[in-house]
């Protein structure tokens, strides 16, 4: 019997020859020659027989090279490897390198010796000095006769820089200072809009554009080729002379920015701890809980009798959960039972079936506790969903949930606001004056009661968010894993990894002043818990009344954590490990991570700390410590899910910004660099996914104020003003106050309309002037002008020969001569638009009072004049600097009801104000809510003639035309310009299309046909099961045998359409 055996291929490259001689002998057979072609790779199959018949088989691939022939054999780096693999036919690749790798040598191997090469214009094996972030290498390959050049693309990515790099030179700090990290870009990637530049850092706008594909900071929509990878603005940062701060004070040598990797290491410190020996052996912390098995637990518990094995089992289930893990951005599909949330709940029935077997253990109790906290994490920062099984029946976990939603409905539902639509600012409004109501009419019970609903409710706007509430929750696994941890501490009150966890999820349930009693504890038992003493100092730093005398004791503790992070993020930004692996540890026992948002939250408190605590010395500026939680978040938002933690970490973001934005204003000067960061912040908060709340709205109202007043003509500004009052108009409960900031909105938008087109500089316009917030800013600095002009004339010493009489005359005078050439028109003015202070303060004073946390670490809290380092009353006070250059105006050339703006610039450098459909679209919105139907219909069309790709004016104006004239909605739609290839984006409009013309009975309206197919393909057939049904009723066969070969892209006379026809008896 013959046998066959092969042997692994070989390739063999020959130069000008013709054929290849195989040497190898059959029998007598000798050898033979092969035909090659010019440039084609040949196989050639060398086939042995032995005498025993076995046969063996060698493969040589044989290329002959050509002339003509411009590619590479190999490709190879001098650190880092490639991505993907090698492949001559393959032309671009990526390489990531550590932050501390400055230059790489490209070293291109070609088949032909005769082939030029150049990399980056010079020889290889030159060395490629590196940007700080992506650098582009281009490898030229030239054929032997020159008639041919092929190119080679390769991108080098550097770590980014862990650590917060400060650009010595202030205007070049601002030039490259990324919109939303507030550090130098990394990775600059520019959109061109219209006259408009705006850079970001890849990451982020990456991450950003994946559901919104507009500028964040323009709100102009991306088309076409939007993306530019500015490699010339990364070199150019590359050369920037930059410094690290570091943390215990100081900063590193000055160097090039792209040279910094090279001494990153040495701003690693060993963190400074405070010992706290003894400091708390007079500590207690009573329990009030009773060990129990409850009704979720015992439904783990399953009948095993082996303890070792169980525990053996739980463990192999969590290391399969890690392998299963997928990483940021990246889609995994799994098996039926093999998802992430499959091998947690396996090793949670383990180690509950073994607390079965041994309940007075108290680490199974802790470790089942571990295991369901990772559960948590799991759906909210990896977006995994536990599949529901229809047929099988489950435990309703957002059971308690649900009610409590359900009474907060049914309250809001009483006091006239839909909770289905209402934002949750204005909830929260309807549930405060029921307790109220319950407490004028003596029902103390029943006001105890919605006062706790209105708790529980708040902390969803809250920065604590919905994670407080789930830790509260028996029936969430965030709540039962804090049962588990107080099970585990009852058993063994003597441990202090037990009070640890106890205590940490206190400081996530919001409960911070038992938190730090319990972590209290934790350091009396283990002195040397790092962990213990960093959520210590955060706790202290979020009770209501600060940490008060240990405030130096809440900086140490949250310096220290600072450092521990910076170190370890320092060490893994200099190895070439890909930053998105997962690290194989539950996250209750890898707490020292940047995507732990307590630790995020931390480094803002501190932040805050030191801001308000100049005396505190040795250490890194709280500006600067802002600036790294700026930094820390926006490296983390792009790889997490959009769940719980994610809104946290855009509340570090958001008050990251706002603080230092107010230190900026406190300081005065550089209205550009105001200017600047005002715009980002308005814009983080209209992109955020967070909840409107008071907190919010007062800092997104306040920031565009600012904004408006450093540039009243910026058409831009105003239209951000506009969406900013929309946005409190929409959290007001009905009422004159409502209508007067409606009334505002519409003057923003439509002065933002009237400045289309002139320079964007000059005095504010009379329907700016004319709104409520700008008379009162007047009244309040026409009143701080007369109190600066009473103290002056108090301190003007009587000159001789004058009594007092004489003296206090000038004074009366002095005020009244003053305020006359404030000439900014200040009494015409005030009489174009009414100041209802009373009324614009009272709901929103009620609604923060009891609505949310007026702790330090919420911005834009406070009214003006109270707590220094709340970003909001630093939006309500105005620099003494702009003050003083308002007083030095000449009088004005404008109306009398204009006001006079100080301008730093000459109006001939000033931007002309460009034309956009934004502000019409806002106009068109309010004007909607104001039931001007009309005006509203003439704005939206303007909308669609100057933007026709912006489907919410489509949508919004045919759902206000579908109460009376749903056939003028459909011609809205129609409107539209439908590609081709229709986007899910597009899908909305072209179903509500089918859905009015089916409601209509218009069965043979031709759009209805057109529309169906479209859907069809956007969406598969599934989304025309109902429509396919009435049309069959209606024996309208000839439209779905037309819509079903539509959709599947064929012809009505297709032979497989028309055996499905026939199967459906449509012919």
């Amino acid at each position: 019997m013959t046998k066959h055996s092969y042997t692994n291929d070989k390739n063999t490259l020959t130069n000008d020859k013709n054929s290849y001689t195989d040497d190898k002998t059959t029998g007598s057979d000798g050898g033979k020659d092969v035909p090659l072609k010019e440039g084609q790779i040949t196989d050639i199959k060398i086939e042995v027989t032995s005498e025993d018949c076995t046969i063996k088989n060698y493969f040589i691939h044989a290329k002959r090279l050509s002339a003509k022939d411009a590619t590479l054999s190999d490709l190879k780096l001098s650190d880092g490897n490639l991505s993907p693999e090698f492949s001559d036919n393959v032309f671009e690749y990526s390489c990531l390198l550590p932050c501390n790798s400055d230059k790489v040598t490209v070293t291109p191997v070609a088949p032909d010796p005769k082939n030029a090469i150049l990399v980056c214009g010079e020889k290889p094996g030159t060395s490629t000095p590196l940007n700080v972030g992506e650098t582009n290498v281009k490898i030229e390959v030239t054929s032997a006769d020159g008639s041919n050049k092929q190119t080679y693309s390769l991108d080098i990515i550097r770590k980014p820089l862990p650590r917060y790099v400060k650009i010595t030179d202030d205007n070049l700090a601002q030039q490259y200072e990324c919109p939303i990290s507030l550090s130098p870009i990394y990775r600059p990637i520019s959109i061109k809009a219209n006259d408009e530049k705006h850079t970001y850092s890849a990451p982020n706008i990456d991450a950003f554009t994946r559901t919104s594909k507009i500028d964040p900071l323009s709100g102009i929509p991306l088309t076409g080729e939007w993306r530019i990878v500015d490699y010339d603005l990364d070199k150019k940062m590359a050369n920037a002379q930059s410094c690290i701060l570091l943390t215990y004070g100081g900063t590193s040598e000055t160097k090039k920015y792209s040279e910094l990797g090279s001494i990153i290491d040495k701003t690693n410190v060993a963190p400074k701890a405070l010992d706290v020996k003894d400091k708390f052996k007079d500590v207690t912390a009573p329990l009030n809980h009773t060990v129990q098995v409850r009704k979720w637990e015992k439904q783990m518990q399953q009948c095993f009798d082996d303890l070792e094995d169980l525990k053996k089992a739980g463990e192999e289930f969590i290391q399969e959960y890690f392998k299963s893990l997928p990483k940021p951005g990246e889609s995994k599909q799994y098996d039926d039972g093999c998802t992430p949330l499959d091998y947690l709940q396996r090793a949670s029935h383990c180690f509950a079936s073994a607390i079965k077997l041994k309940p007075k253990d108290p680490n199974l109790h802790l470790q089942l506790g571990k295991i369901l906290e990772e559960k948590y994490y799991c759906e909210d920062l990896f977006g995994q969903k536990k599949e529901e099984h229809e047929a099988l029946p489950s435990l309703n976990l957002d059971a308690k949930e649900s009610s409590r939603d359900e009474e907060c409905a049914a309250i809001c539902k009483l006091r006239g606001v839909d909770a289905a639509a209402a934002p949750i600012a204005l909830q929260l409004k309807a549930i405060d004056q029921e307790y109220h109501h319950l407490l004028e009419n003596g029902q103390s019970v029943q006001a105890d009661r919605v006062m706790g609903l209105f708790a529980w409710k708040s902390k969803q706007a809250s920065q604590e968010g919905m994670a407080a509430q789930k830790a509260t929750d028996e029936e969430n696994p965030l709540g039962q894993a804090y049962l588990k941890y107080m099970d585990a501490l009852v058993i063994d009150e003597a441990k202090a990894v037990f009070n640890f966890h106890v205590g940490r999820l206190l400081v996530i349930q919001g409960n911070f002043s038992d938190a730090a009693k319990r972590l209290e504890v934790t350091l009396n038992w283990n002195p040397n818990y790092q962990m213990g003493r960093f959520y210590l100092g955060l706790a202290l730093a979020l009770q209501k009344e600060g940490p008060g005398a240990r405030v130096k004791e809440a900086v140490s503790y949250l310096l220290e954590a600072m450092e521990t992070l910076l170190t370890q993020n320092t060490k893994f930004a200099m190895t070439d490990r890909d930053p998105r692996e997962i690290t194989p540890e539950l996250h209750s026992d890898n707490l020292v991570r940047s995507n732990n948002v307590h630790l995020l939250r931390g480094i803002v408190q501190l932040g805050r700390l030191l801001i308000q605590n100049a005396d505190i010395k040795d250490c890194i500026s709280g500006k600067d410590v802002l600036h790294t939680a700026a930094l820390l978040a926006a490296q983390v938002l792009p790889n997490i899910s959009k769940g719980d933690a994610y809104k946290q970490f855009e509340w570090v973001l958001l008050e990251s910004h706002a603080t230092l934005l107010e230190i900026l204003m406190k300081n005065g000067g550089n209205e550009k660099l105001i200017t600047q960061r005002c715009q980002r912040l308005s814009s983080l908060i209209f992109h955020s996914t967070l909840p409107m709340n008071e907190q919010l709205l007062t800092l997104q109202e306040k920031t565009c104020q600012k904004l408006v007043q450093i540039q009243p003509c910026n058409g831009h500004s105003l239209y951000l003003l506009g969406l900013s009052q929309f946005a409190q108009y929409e959290n007001c409960p009905p009422g004159e106050k409502s209508q007067q900031i409606l009334k505002d909105c519409k003057s923003s938008f439509e002065s933002s309309i009237e400045l289309e087109g002139k320079p964007a500089s000059g005095n504010a316009v009379e329907k700016l002037v004319g709104q409520t917030w700008w008379q009162e800013r007047l009244k309040q600095e026409e009143e701080k002008k007369k109190a600066v002009d009473a103290t002056k004339a108090k301190a003007t010493p009587t000159p001789a020969g004058r009594g007092a009489p004489a003296r206090g005359a000038p004074a009366g005078r002095g005020a009244p001569a003053r305020g006359a050439p404030a000439a900014r028109g200040t009494p015409a003015a005030r009489g174009k638009g009414p100041a209802t202070p009373a009324t614009r303060g009272a709901p929103a004073g009620r609604g923060a009072a009891r609505g949310t946390p007026t702790k330090a670490a919420v911005p834009a809290k406070a009214p003006a004049g109270k707590t220094v380092g709340k970003p909001a009353a630093a939006c309500h006070s105005q620099p003494v600097k702009q003050e003083k250059s308002e007083e030095k105006q000449p009088e004005p050339q404008t109306p009398p009801s204009a006001t006079q703006i100080s301008d730093n610039k000459p109006s001939l450098a000033a931007p002309i104000n460009r034309k956009t459909y934004q502000p019409r679209l806002g106009l068109a919105r309010a004007h909607r809510s104001a039931g001007e139907i009309e005006e509203s219909q003439k704005s939206y069309n303007e909308v669609i003639v100057m933007a026709p790709e912006i489907h919410d004016a489509y949508i919004e104006l045919a759902e206000m035309l579908t109460v009376k004239d749903p056939q003028a909605a459909v011609d809205v739609y129609c409107k539209f310009p439908l590609s081709e290839t229709p986007t899910f984006d597009d899908a909305y409009i072209i179903g509500d299309i089918v859905r009015l013309l089916m409601k209509a009975e218009k069965y043979d309206d031709p759009r209805l046909q057109t529309n169906m197919i479209a859907y069809g393909r956007v969406l598969g057939l599934g989304v025309l099961e109902k429509y396919v049904k009435i049309l069959e009723d209606k024996f309208k066969t000839k439209i779905l045998r037309e819509v079903y070969a539509g959709v599947n892209g064929k012809s009505v006379d297709d032979p497989d359409m028309q055996a499905f026809f026939k199967f459906k008896v449509w012919v």
